[in-house]
């Protein structure tokens, strides 16, 4: 099934400010836990909902940036995780606990962290509706702005339930307008069949494909462009017996070539931890990728560059050297998975005493823990946003750490013509 795309909002300031009360304003239901007990909000909290002048969106209520001791921290680095990835930062501001406090340190930090990360930032003054506040309170709030720079701020009562469609119609106006979904393959042409190689194993779920798999089989359908599926023994494929290798080959070339005379080929999509026996096997005029290459592209928004350049990096690995295996998705890992055995398998052949680790499903280190990686190898991104894979992107390019992917590491390790093949078609 397609991927729905979602701007992401987040309420982001001190405690009690009143972050989970717009929270529950916007989505009108108790989303949140409200309670005058500084520290209510102990993780991340999301809603998925739609706001029509705006389209799919998904909505953060965070910790308090200000809390101390206990889990403070913690929640602390789970709040700028959950900043690195919004479009919108919305900034909760209580005026008068600003202005009693005498500080606005967390209203300056989010202001600054906001802007420095390119993210669109407003303003929710949280006021009663009976409490207009001396213009020296709201200037006080207000001076963390840059001046000039038409940052949107709304006083509003968010307690109050007949402010809801104020509330969004502001956060709709504020965010950046939607960006546009990449799509997953769009150098194909209408004519010519696209073959989608799929060699099943002991990891293929029951009952269906992978996500990749299926975002690729919907959008061809939808575009119109003939589509056909193959699977390879892979065992067989790679068999000792010279007779067993033979026959799963004739039986794959006999498939190809009647799809060739038919319709004509224009691309083949495999499995990345396929991609030695297809490129052995699929005639040099028939462009070969994988769906590992052809998420990252699409969850980097089209922009491959940065993992091709860090697939190059691997040639630097020596000894000695730390690699992580960044793995966004959560399942129980069988047989040849391919981030925690086939890939550090193929890459201490490589290079004997790398050290591999790992990171699994929402975690991911922060920039000064990423320092101490001579490269990541990220996966295809498939179950996550467009906007969480910018934001480890980020921390990367902070890090200086270079990046790749499964599908352009395997090729690599098959050889500089097999990586060159499989960007080619993304090359244009």
């Amino acid at each position: 099934m397609a991927r729905v795309s979602r701007t992401i909002i987040g309420f982001f300031g001190r405690v009690n400010a009143g972050k989970s009360t717009a929270m529950n304003l916007l989505t009108r239901q108790p989303t949140s836990l409200v309670d005058a007990a500084p520290g209510t909000t102990a993780d991340v909290r999301d809603a998925l909902m739609e706001i029509h002048a705006l389209g799919p969106c998904k909505i953060l209520d965070t910790a308090g940036l200000d809390e101390g001791a206990g889990l403070g921290e913690k929640k602390r680095q789970k709040t700028l995780a959950a900043l690195e990835e919004c479009d919108l930062v919305a900034l909760v501001v209580d005026p008068r606990q600003a202005f009693l406090s005498g500080r606005r340190d967390v209203e300056a930090f989010v202001a600054r962290e906001a802007l420095r990360l390119g993210k669109n930032l407003a303003v929710l003054l949280n006021l009663r509706a009976d409490d207009a506040p001396p213009a020296a309170v709201r200037d006080f709030c207000l001076a963390v702005l840059p001046p000039d720079a038409g940052i949107p701020v709304l006083e509003i009562d968010l307690a109050d339930d007949a402010r809801a469609g104020a509330l969004s119609e502001f956060l709709a106006a504020a965010s950046p307008a939607a960006a546009r979904a990449t799509t997953l393959l769009p150098f194909l042409q209408d004519r010519g069949v696209v073959l989608l190689h799929i060699p099943m194993d002991e990891e293929t779920p029951s009952g269906r494909l992978l996500r990749p798999q299926e975002m690729a089989m919907e959008s061809l359908l939808r575009r119109g462009v003939p589509v056909a599926l193959y699977r390879t023994d892979l065992h067989r494929a790679r068999h000792r017996g010279s007779d067993e290798r033979a026959a799963e080959r004739g039986r794959f070339v006999a498939f190809l070539d009647a799809l060739a005379a038919a319709e004509g080929v224009q691309l083949v999509l495999t499995d990345s931890q396929a991609v030695d026996v297809m490129d052995a096997w699929v005639p040099a005029d028939i462009p070969l990728t994988t769906f590992s290459v052809m998420m990252i592209h699409a969850t980097s928004g089209g922009d491959l560059s940065l993992f091709a350049r860090g697939a190059g990096a691997l040639d630097a690995l020596r000894a000695g050297d730390r690699v992580l295996i960044a793995e966004a998705c959560n399942h129980d890992r069988i047989a040849e998975d391919i981030g925690t055995v086939q890939l550090p398998r193929k890459l201490k052949e490589r290079v004997p005493g790398i050290v591999i680790e790992h990171a699994f499903g929402g975690v991911f280190p922060a920039p000064e823990e990423l320092r101490r990686y001579a490269v990541v190898i990220h996966c295809g991104g498939c179950m996550i946003h467009e906007q969480k894979l910018r934001a480890r992107v980020l921390r990367l390019a902070a890090a200086g750490v270079p990046v790749t992917n499964y599908g352009l590491a395997l090729a690599w390790y098959e050889g500089p013509d097999a990586l060159r093949r499989v960007l080619a078609p993304w090359r244009g």
